[in-house]
């Protein structure tokens, strides 16, 4: 789904650690790009890896360096392709801050997940939100979803209503740890662990502006230079499907 991985492998491992999960575990990565993550873990790990992209290009690119690689075109917001229970783990590295509705994902990921069964999020966060700030994103979050859609008003509009729909756990591409840990616990997740990974986007951000000279066209531009005077962290995440 996009090129912004910084650590490159070293935060999978991290999470692999904390997964524990046995060879020839099935895992679904959301957002695999042309599938090198899906390589990494099928080839340290010994994992049956099955990846989703929303660009066809990606996948193509990824299936011509490897055709034994399962990557197929797939939303992460609508998982219809799999059943329910498929998985062992469910992995999003840089993916659930680009999806229009990422509770609904989060959703998603639990229901394919077998019991027992883990999830990896790594994405950005806000890292110093003062709680005027987050009670106002709650209050306009609560605000939205008590609107009421009139009859045959959800067309084109309520779309685009959904692709900017307020929510208590993100703002401008960033999530908010605790409000993002309280709805994967009311999804159903239990032993949610996070770590703070931002040194590997400080040292992801100086390599590229060292290669390149500039941020341009890199997915976290936005968020690393947001209108408001937040920091912007990285984090990783780890949970589980209860048994």
């Amino acid at each position: 789904m996009n090129d912004l991985k910084p650590g490159e492998c070293r935060i999978t491992k991290k999470a692999m650690e904390l997964w524990k999960l046995p060879k020839g575990s099935k895992v679904l990565d959301i957002g695999c790009g042309t599938g090198e993550t899906m390589e990494f873990l099928e080839k340290e790990y010994g994992f049956e890896c099955s990846g989703i992209d929303l660009s066809t290009a990606r996948i193509q690119e990824g299936k011509a360096r490897n055709p034994k690689l399962d990557l197929q075109y797939g939303d992460g917001e609508f998982l219809d392709a799999f059943t329910s229970y498929s998985f062992d783990g469910v992995l999003m590295e840089c993916t659930l801050s680009l999806m229009n509705l990422p509770d609904e994902a989060l959703h998603e990921a639990y229901c394919v997940l077998k019991k027992g069964g883990r999830l990896f999020l790594s994405d950005l966060y806000i890292k110093n939100p003062d709680t005027g700030f987050m009670k106002a994103l709650r209050i306009e979050a609560e605000r939205k979803s008590n609107i009421p859609h009139k009859e045959g008003e959800c067309g084109t509009d309520c779309e685009e209503e959904h692709k900017h729909r307020a929510l208590n756990f993100r703002s401008d591409g960033r999530f908010l740890i605790v409000p993002l840990i309280e709805q994967l616990a009311e999804i159903g997740f239990r032993g949610i662990a996070w770590q703070d990974c931002s040194g590997e986007l400080e040292n992801y951000v100086a390599q590229k502006l060292m290669n390149e000279g500039t941020l341009e066209n890199c997915l976290c531009d936005a968020a690393l230079h947001p209108k408001d005077h937040f920091k912007t962290g990285y984090f990783m995440l780890t949970a589980e499907k209860p048994f």
